[in-house]
This record gives structure tokens, C-alpha cells and sequence, in this order.
């Protein structure tokens, strides 16, 4: 009998402390416009819905605590939104472990989150922008994509997108128009692609800016600016300006650009067509200069492009510091109108097929 008594005060205690737990970590729920909120968090979340005839913006904020969930979906019987939603999500949990965001079939909303590490974010039908001060940011999977990420020390894992990541008005600029700024920084990426890989599609990679990437796959590449390495890239259409090793930065007002050239490295480069290109490992911009462009032959390309492989080449530029990898006969790529390849401050002659204008 004193058994039974000492034990019904400690499982009523137990009891009390997992109901507390449990009502902590259950999910909660909240309606904003035709979308349901579902979430969970250690501490409280709070909204703020603006609402008007043609948009609505949701304001979301979760002010701390150790993690949290949140999963905004379609309510019942609604297959896409009627107007544009802007969700912007605030999290100050020290992990957002997950977050799910479809808006249907139809109208492309937009989702802004600002968190710390970040575990994983799939979206559908709505753009996505990430700002982070965290080390992490695990999986993203972005329909349409990505248009700007600001997360200078966090290392991804993955990015998959359908169409795009970064700005495409700018992403087909050529590299004799000035380098448009990078949209998304990371610290490093492991490796990035494009879904319904294709020739014809326009789906773009661009405005990157990194320490290191590992594996690129999309249909098209443009305006990476790497410091240390990037593992391979792999694309129909490559364009722009592709830097490794260039640490070059536009001035502000009252001050001088510090542009810093070091041994950056390209492992591999399997490209369809190269158009409009210049790709610099570890040199500076001598094009449009007003000294002749042979200068490359005085100023040593510190960086190194490894195996190099296209299939054909129109106005683009090509240095690297060391003697790079390019097939034999079966896979030397059609030279077009105005191309250079520079390797050990000398241009390379090479017997390449003659391409068409």
C-alpha cells in the first residue's frame, strides 16, 4: 500500500510535465487568406495579414526557442491562389528544421525567410529569398527558384530548383557589359541543379557568389564568381563572366575597388556551347583596356582550369594558368568568330575545326 502511494504522486507528476511538453510541441494553426498555417515551435509565433483586391502579405514571427516547423498549404478546396501572397517569415528559433510553402497551381506568390540554420525548404509555386547569419542550411527545393539568398556563412548541402536561381533579367548579359552583383552568397555549395534539364529551356544558374561550389547542372550558367574551387560544371549554354580565384569588389562611393587575384581552381568544364564568355582563373580583366590584350602574356594567371571540354566556342575568352586538359581530334570544340585561349601567359595554338558566325 505505501508502494502505491509513493508511486501515484510521481506518475501524476510525469504526467503533468508530458502534457506540458506535449501542448510546448503540438502543432498549431492559423488561417491566413486561402492558405492554413501549420506549425510548431518552442516558443510563441505571431501574424500580422495585410490584406488588399490584388495581393495579401503575411508577416510571420517566431521571436526564439531551440527549433521549429512550419507548413503553409492550400485550404480545402482551394487549388490556387486568386492574387499574389507575400509570406515573410521570421524565425529566431536556433533551428528551422523544416519549411513547406505551396500555393496550388496558377499564381507565383513569394516566400522571404530570415532564420539561423536551416535544416530543409521545399516551396511550390512561389519565389524564394533566404537571409541567414547561421552556419547550415541543409536541402532547398525551390519552384520556380531561388531569387536571392544572403547567407555569407552557412555551407549548403543542396539546390534544386525548377528554373531558375538568381535575378534573369540579368542572367544572359554577355561579359563585355559590366558583371551584374551576385544575388545569392553562400559561403560554399555542394551541388546545385535544374530540373527538366534541356537545351531550349530557359532555366538559368547565375549571380552566384561563393568560396566554393562543387558540382553545377543546369541548362544554362552564367556570372559565378568563385573564390577557392569549383568541382564541375555541366551545361548546355554557358555566358558571362565565370571567375575563380578574382576577388573583385566595386568600389563605394569615396573609395578604391580592392581586387585581390589568387589560386583558384575549375576541376572540370563539359559545355555545349560557350558564347559571349570569359572565364578567368586567378587574373584580372584586361578586356576592353586600353593596353593591347596580349598583356596576359606579362600578368600570370595564378588560377587553373582543368579538363576543358565544349562542344562549340563564339567570342569568349578562356585563361588559366597551367596547360589545360582538352580531348583529341573527336571532341576539340568549333572555334567561331573571336575566341582566345590563354594558358602560361601565351595564347594557346590549337588546329580546331572552323565553326559557322
Amino acid at each position: 500500500m505505501n508502494t502505491k502511494k509513493q508511486i501515484l504522486p510521481f506518475a501524476a507528476a510525469l504526467l503533468s510535465v508530458c502534457l506540458f511538453s506535449l501542448s510546448a510541441f503540438c502543432a498549431l494553426q492559423e488561417t491566413v487568406g486561402d492558405l492554413v498555417c501549420k506549425y510548431s515551435c518552442d516558443d510563441a509565433a505571431s501574424f500580422s495579414v495585410s490584406e488588399s483586391d490584388d495581393s495579401l502579405t503575411c508577416d510571420m514571427t517566431i521571436r526564439g526557442g531551440k527549433s521549429a516547423t512550419i507548413n503553409f498549404v492550400t485550404g480545402k478546396g482551394v487549388k490556387g491562389l486568386s492574387k499574389p501572397y507575400t509570406l515573410n517569415i521570421n524565425c529566431g528559433a536556433d533551428t528551422l528544421k523544416k519549411l513547406t510553402v505551396n500555393m496550388g497551381k496558377g499564381m507565383t506568390g513569394t516566400v522571404a525567410v530570415t532564420a539561423k540554420n536551416i535544416n530543409s525548404i521545399k516551396t511550390t509555386t512561389c519565389d524564394l529569398k533566404i537571409f541567414s547569419e547561421g552556419t547550415k542550411v541543409g536541402t532547398i527545393k525551390a519552384d520556380p527558384g531561388l531569387s536571392e539568398a544572403n547567407a555569407p556563412d552557412a555551407k549548403v548541402n543542396f539546390i534544386q530548383v525548377t528554373q531558375y536561381v538568381g535575378d534573369l533579367d540579368q542572367a544572359d548579359t554577355t561579359f563585355e557589359e559590366p558583371a551584374p552583383e551576385s544575388c545569392v552568397v553562400f559561403r560554399s555549395i555542394n551541388k546545385i541543379k535544374t530540373l527538366k534539364f534541356n537545351q531550349y529551356k530557359q532555366h538559368w544558374v547565375s549571380q552566384i557568389k561563393a568560396e566554393n561550389i562543387g558540382t553545377i547542372r543546369a541548362s544554362s550558367i552564367s556570372h559565378l564568381y568563385i573564390d577557392q574551387r569549383i568541382r564541375a560544371i555541366r551545361t548546355y549554354n554557358l555566358t558571362g563572366h565565370i571567375r575563380v580565384g578574382c576577388r573583385e569588389e566595386s568600389p563605394n562611393a569615396g573609395t578604391s575597388a580592392t581586387n585581390v587575384y589568387f589560386k583558384g581552381k575549375i576541376n572540370k568544364i563539359f559545355v555545349a556551347n560557350i558564347y559571349d564568355c570569359q572565364i578567368r582563373a586567378g587574373v584580372p580583366d584586361l578586356h576592353g583596356s586600353e593596353d593591347p590584350y596580349e598583356n596576359y602574356g606579362v600578368i600570370k594567371a595564378k588560377g587553373v582550369i582543368g579538363k576543358f571540354r565544349v562542344a562549340a566556342m563564339v567570342n569568349s575568352i578562356v585563361v588559366s594558368g597551367k596547360k589545360m586538359k582538352i580531348p583529341g581530334k573527336r571532341h576539340r570544340p568549333y572555334y567561331g568568330n573571336n575566341c582566345e585561349i590563354w594558358e602560361n601567359c601565351k595564347q594557346r595554338k590549337l588546329t580546331l575545326k572552323q565553326g559557322g558566325n
